[in-house]
């Protein structure tokens, strides 16, 4: 799915410079390459395990092994924590993005207030990494520092309930307000196709992107949470490990196919990508990026 993505997003550009979304279209464009880097290095750290597993055995030099084996796992480990806190902002930014079209839709009054500028929004997807990086080195400190006195004094067993119990917290509100966000879109829904009529949602067609957002985001999650929540309800720590190791593979594909198929456009587009070698000229030129301020006005795009 992903060079198709890439080719959609690619052709389409310069058309999406023109659109409120193009900011966090672009940000998530390179959120996309990025964890596909990171599957790509995941699947040859495990292909590497695999055929040096002989060479590891016979491996007289401890030290060797260790060397051998460490360093790509502390780069595994990285490069896991980086995709994690970049599914995770792209699962609050995907909310942010719900509630802004949400008020933009019913109250347009607010446009003043939920639109920001090329450089507020940069210092807002600044400003949310470093809130949810803080949030996991706080994390950290609070559980290994609780540890380390538990032994002596019991305010070392409140204290790392107060650790669990932040990230159970923080986990709850983000995946809550991720669920309320898609069931924002159902009242707008409701109100696009009694106005199917007019010819600017005619020609836009909001509530295929309202639809396959709401579909994507709905089913996927609500497929595997509840799962995991009712199997392992007394222990919260391995359902919240879980569900945030398939969040790294499900939320890639919910942004994917939601830009597929948010309007008829990008659906036109991605089967043209099959004609010919299209797909391969397009993935094979250099990108052009350029900084175009987008157009508030066409906020149901």
């Amino acid at each position: 799915m992903f060079p198709f993505y890439v080719y959609v997003n690619r052709v389409n550009r310069e058309r999406d410079k023109n659109t409120l979304v193009f900011p966090m279209i672009d940000h998530f464009y390179g959120i996309m390459k990025k964890t596909q880097a990171i599957y790509c290095f995941l699947w040859f750290f495990i292909f590497f395990l695999f055929e040096k597993l002989e060479d590891f055995e016979k491996q007289k030099n401890p030290l060797h092994v260790y060397l051998m084996i460490g360093i790509p796992l502390v780069a595994l480990f990285l490069c896991l924590k980086a995709m994690l806190i970049f599914i995770q902002v792209s699962q609050f930014f995907l909310t942010v993005m719900a509630i802004q079209k949400f008020l933009l839709y019913f109250y347009p009054t607010s446009q003043k207030y939920t639109i920001l500028s090329p450089n507020n929004m940069k210092y807002f997807i600044r400003y949310s990494y470093c809130l949810f990086i803080v949030r996991d080195i706080i994390g950290v400190i609070m559980v290994n520092f609780s540890k380390k006195i538990m032994k002596n004094d019991v305010k070392g067993a409140e204290l790392t309930w107060l650790a669990i119990h932040f990230d159970v917290i923080f986990f709850a509100t983000l995946n809550i307000s991720f669920f309320i966000s898609a069931l924002l879109y159902i009242p707008i829904l409701i109100s696009v196709r009694k106005k199917s009529h007019l010819r600017s949602v005619q020609e836009s067609k909001p509530q295929i992107y309202i639809f396959w957002q709401t579909i994507t985001v709905l089913v996927v999650k609500m497929i595997y949470t509840p799962y995991f929540l009712f199997v392992h309800f007394d222990n919260f720590k391995t359902m919240i490990i879980l569900t945030r190791m398939l969040d790294c593979f499900s939320i890639p594909v919910i942004i994917q196919i939601s830009y597929l198929t948010c309007n008829r456009q990008n659906v036109i587009t991605l089967f043209a990508s099959f004609r010919g070698m299209k797909l391969i000229k397009e993935l094979i030129k250099p990108e052009v990026t350029t900084r175009v301020s987008p157009d508030p006005r066409r906020h149901l795009v």
